[in-house]
């Protein structure tokens, strides 16, 4: 008893002093500022086997008041489980975390992967998101982590720019990809001094969006997911019938499938020399390929697919295309600006659902106010195609100097599928009336009604039955077969880079 009269003594004189806690006052709401000792934190491990990883982060109060952060969470955008504990509380989401002033907490981030669990759950690139939210106000900490065991390139250097060069290439002059397992570029690759070689079976995925690099020029803003190839680099993409090359999007997602726009592309610089794709699969680019004056790249057996702008855009560069097919393009398929020399045999394209021409060729650029233009010459050879699409004319031809200048225009298709209107053959006061006499002969002016390929909308470019693409070709010896192997018929070959065979 003689214990419990000064506890009770106790109890009463705090009740006296209106409480025995200090009555603290937060800032809470939009009124909370924050600082991070990174806007972004990355867990760099290439996982083999199933482990985690742990980052920590620390966030100041620099203010002269006490701050309640409303709740800390993560985003949960990926597979990939993100754990993490903030100043002692344990996620998934910490509530009502104080701040004192000029202060400052620790968050400590946990990643856990099993690089066998499916992309769709576990993609090579795991982003994420740590929201801290106060009020109506959110910031973000980037989470990045390695979500599948792959061979990446570039590190999570996003917005930078990788070399492959010389002194990483093999006696050969080659830096051979792995075919055992993907490869991952996080950012964009550069070739030089070198030739980037892919064979049979190998994968490659790039991850893309908006960066900003000063290296640039101007504001600096990119999309960023490119291959790029200096003058004295090349790709050489060597894929077979079999096991083709892949070049996609990392977001391999079934929804991802036929986006287009998620990297920027191929770009092949200026003068770049021996460029080779066969058997390729270039899915979900901005643009397919990109070569730009002088250039030169064959295209074989491969398809170009789910571009947000053309396949095949040229500047001065020299294209070779055979038995290969682009389709969903978002864009002109195939673009020739200031000229340039395009071979195009025994392709398809089919570039429907999109206000955009499948086939533009011009021997002219101007600038932006169109005072200032450059021509250069356009010599075109193109056979036992098919060039199709939803507009009324699929072909564009723009001749700067009237057909005064043969040099400067040389365009000729044969024994192929094309799509024109009135307005192409009166273009350029009525140049090209003489289209289907002179410019493009054998061939057929495809109307809506003509049956064409098996089905538009399950991207089967295969010809139908009843297609007039169907004996309308002239036997190339150097194309015995068809991008799918079949034999073509030596008397009465098919347009396109499908032969029909009716079992």
């Amino acid at each position: 008893m003689r214990f419990l009269l000064p506890l009770i003594a106790l109890l009463g004189l705090c009740a006296l002093v209106s409480s025995c806690e200090v009555d603290t006052e937060f800032v809470t709401g939009d009124g909370v500022e924050l600082r991070f000792s990174a806007d972004t934190i990355t867990f760099d491990t290439v996982f083999t086997a199933r482990g985690s990883a742990t980052r920590q982060l620390k966030v100041y109060n620099e203010g002269n008041q006490a701050v309640k952060i409303d709740r800390i969470f993560v985003e949960g955008e990926t597979g990939v489980n993100y754990i993490f504990n903030a100043d002692g509380a344990r996620g998934p989401e910490a509530r009502d975390v104080v701040i004192w002033p000029e202060d400052s907490i620790f968050i400590f981030v946990e990643v856990e992967v099993d690089p066998n669990d499916p992309v769709e759950t576990s993609p090579f690139i795991a982003e994420d998101q740590l929201v801290f939210e106060t009020g109506n106000a959110r910031e973000d900490v980037v989470l990045i982590a390695f979500g599948q065991n792959a061979a990446y390139l570039n590190g999570f250097n996003r917005g930078q720019f990788a070399g492959i060069q010389a002194m990483q290439c093999g006696a050969d002059g080659f830096f051979t990809l792995p075919t055992d397992l993907p490869t991952v570029i996080y950012g964009s690759l550069i070739v030089e001094d070198c030739i980037l070689r892919a064979l049979p079976g190998t994968r490659i995925y790039l991850h893309g969006g908006v960066q900003r690099n000063e290296q640039i020029g101007g504001n600096g803003f990119f999309n960023d997911g490119i291959i790029f190839t200096q003058s004295t680099g090349a790709i050489q993409f060597l894929g077979t019938r079999e096991n083709p090359v892949i070049v996609r999007t990392d977001r391999l997602e079934p929804e991802f499938a036929t986006d287009p726009a998620k990297y920027r592309g191929l770009i092949l610089g200026a003068g770049s020399r021996g460029n080779v794709l066969e058997h390729v699969r270039l899915l979900n680019s901005i643009a397919g390929i990109t070569a730009d004056s002088l250039a030169e790249v064959t295209i074989e057996n491969s398809v170009i697919a789910y571009s947000g702008g053309p396949a095949v855009s040229a500047y001065q560069a020299d294209v070779t295309v055979r038995n290969s097919v682009f389709h969903s393009n978002f864009g002109n398929a195939v673009q020739f600006v200031k000229g340039g020399s395009l071979t195009m045999e025994h392709t398809t394209i089919a570039n429907y659902g999109v206000d955009a021409s499948s086939l533009v060729l011009t021997n002219v650029t101007c600038d932006e106010n169109n005072q200032n233009c450059l021509a250069g010459p356009m010599t075109a050879r193109i056979r036992n195609s098919i060039v199709s699409g939803s507009r009324g004319s699929e072909i564009v031809f723009l001749d700067v100097f009237g057909g005064n200048e043969p040099s400067q225009w040389d365009v000729r298709i044969d024994n192929s599928v094309v799509r024109t209107d009135q307005d192409f053959l009166e273009s350029q006061e009525g140049l090209f009336n003489d289209f289907y006499d002179n410019i493009c002969r054998g061939c057929f002016n495809l109307s809506f009604r003509d049956e064409l390929f098996v089905s538009l909308d399950q991207d089967d470019y295969q010809l139908d039955s009843l297609s007039v693409a169907r004996d309308l070709g002239v036997f190339l010896p150097a194309l015995p077969q068809d991008i799918l192997g079949t034999d073509r018929d030596t008397d009465l070959p098919d347009a396109g880079a499908y032969e029909r065979v009716d079992r």
